[in-house]
């Protein structure tokens, strides 16, 4: 969302200044147009800090993400990431600038060097800790459970009882007691739906993990420059150099729609269901979608998709 509002609210205006080479839009909208745009280019960052824990916990915990977070956790989210890129990009309005020029024409970005450290630490270097600690972890995560499947070794505990699952190939354990062959039958299952899961997060961290790099080679040089030019003026770059890195922040938001729907299937419905309006209908019982995975494939086939993600 916050990058659709970006290339649709923003960017229109910060082309036309950038062709006409003046701002002919007035002193107050130079205002508005400079807060929209911290506005939502902090909810975009956030966002990918939110979405950072988000496949952690996928990863950490397939099994049970459905009932740790829920539509309302999302929505609560989802408010208070809004709300705190208010509380970022609202400063300049209140007077936490330089003084305005006296022409008009001129518009630009706040660089008083207070403001330009407060929203680069909030709006970026923040954000930027959380989302590297996360994929650290999810790659512990993800390793470590990789290896366990590549072993063909899964424990389990059910009802008090630690029981070792050995996945081969080609081979069922044949056992006297249909009693025993059942429960056999429901372990594996259970493993073959969480196999399934947990390939289908690893996916989407994957997807997530090439847009956090693109958003870093995007956004780095920018709030690496602002803070440091707004303090030490001598050392800022040339005007043609600021404006590359300026836009390049803006390219990421721009790749982001794409990146997203053509790394991943379930990114693109989601993309779509966001653009039809259709982001509040409810999801399918967790069961239900993986029912006629598990019931048709093969602990073979389940084992294969984890490798070869």
């Amino acid at each position: 969302i916050a990058d659709l509002l970006l290339s649709t609210t923003v960017l229109p205006f910060s082309a036309t200044l950038e062709v006409l080479g003046f701002w002919v839009f007035g002193r107050i909208f130079c205002n508005i147009w400079a807060a929209v745009d911290v506005l939502c280019c902090s909810a975009s960052i956030m966002s990918l800090c939110i979405i950072s824990v988000d496949r952690y916990i996928g990863v950490k915990y397939s099994l049970k993400y459905p009932t740790i977070m829920t539509e309302r956790k999302a929505g609560v989210i989802l408010v208070v990431v809004w709300l705190s890129s208010m509380v970022i990009s609202i400063g300049p309005l209140l007077g936490w600038k330089e003084p305005p020029p006296p022409d008009e024409s001129i518009c630009s970005i706040t660089e008083e060097p207070g403001y330009a450290l407060f929203s680069s630490l909030f709006s970026f270097y923040l954000p930027l800790m959380v989302i590297l600690v996360m994929y650290f972890r999810i790659y512990v995560v993800a390793r470590r459970t990789t290896r366990s499947l590549e072993a063909g070794v899964k424990k389990e505990r059910n009802k008090s009882m630690e029981v070792v699952l050995r996945i081969h190939c080609r081979s069922v354990l044949e056992e006297p007691l249909s009693s025993t062959r059942s429960k056999g039958h429901n372990f594996r299952s259970s493993l073959s739906v969480r196999l399934l899961k947990f390939s289908r997060e690893k996916k989407a961290a994957k997807t997530l993990a090439i847009v956090v790099g693109v958003f870093i080679l995007c956004w780095f040089p920018f709030f690496f420059v602002l803070p440091f030019g707004s303090f030490f003026p001598s050392l800022k770059p040339s005007e043609i150099v600021f404006k590359v890195i300026f836009w390049l922040g803006y390219f990421n938001s721009c790749v982001n729609p794409i990146i997203y729907p053509c790394s991943s299937k379930e990114f693109k419905r989601a993309f779509i269901r966001l653009l039809k309006c259709q982001c509040h209908r409810r999801r399918r019982p967790i069961w239900r979608v993986y029912d006629h995975h598990w019931r048709g494939a093969s602990m073979n086939s389940s084992v294969q998709d984890s490798e070869t993600d």
